[in-house]
């Protein structure tokens, strides 16, 4: 017994082309990263490529700073001066930052 009459389903009524909800928008025939779209249209980096990004900054910027206050201190540098080298060195290294991306493909050029 039906209340209404009969719906079609969904892929009858929509082209093969047009997401539904037995068929996503991206497939193995169509993928979402392809070439021809857009930047604007790619979904976001998976998560596992954010986790990259993180450790390319720290060791980018932090870890460089990090390695010339203590090479300083060890060389008898006092603590200000030492610390204001390796701060300097982490803003140097902060402007190589988004070139080093742009140069590893990670982030589009504009």
């Amino acid at each position: 017994m039906t209340l209404g009459p009969e719906q079609p389903a969904a892929s009858q009524d929509r082209p093969p082309s047009v997401a539904s909800p037995d068929r996503p928008a991206t497939s193995p025939d169509r993928p979402a990263t392809s070439p021809d779209r857009p930047a604007a249209d790619r979904p976001p980096p998976p998560a596992d490529q954010i986790g990259r990004i993180w450790v390319l900054a720290f060791a980018t910027v932090l870890i460089p700073g990090i390695l010339v206050f203590i090479a300083l201190r060890a060389a008898g540098a006092p603590l200000g001066p030492a610390g204001l080298l390796g701060l300097l060195v982490m803003l140097v290294s902060s402007v190589t930052y988004p070139l080093l991306l742009k140069r590893l493909g990670w982030v589009g050029r504009r």
